[in-house]
């Protein structure tokens, strides 16, 4: 199932967009959607990044909602804080819960 955001919702940028100066985690506000077919990225219009009268076009999976981005920053705080040997048990506890994930996704 597709996100949809809502107009006038605001967003962060998932990723930067040199060619209009932006960076990952810019904020912005949804202006207009353009829903594309299932197998597509839906498109949108923001503006609001602190530039007055540009709009800049996107597809969904080059934003996310502002909660996840704050949501994703705080994790990463966090893992700066890990010291390298917790990393690595980090990193095999997430292997694991992959891996469990997969195995039920094939037996539903």
């Amino acid at each position: 199932m597709k996100t949809q955001y809502p107009l006038f919702s605001q967003v962060a940028l998932a990723e930067d967009l040199p060619e209009h100066y932006l960076k990952r985690g810019d904020i912005a506000t949804v202006v207009e959607h353009y829903p594309m077919p299932d197998n597509e990225d839906d498109g949108y219009s923001l503006e609001g990044f602190g530039v007055p009268n540009v709009t800049v076009e996107v597809s969904a999976s080059q934003i996310v909602s502002v909660s996840q981005w704050q949501q994703k920053e705080e994790l990463l705080v966090k893992l700066r804080q890990l010291s390298q040997p917790r990393l690595l048990q980090l990193e095999e506890y997430l292997d694991f819960l992959l891996q469990k994930d997969q195995s039920e996704q094939k037996s539903a």
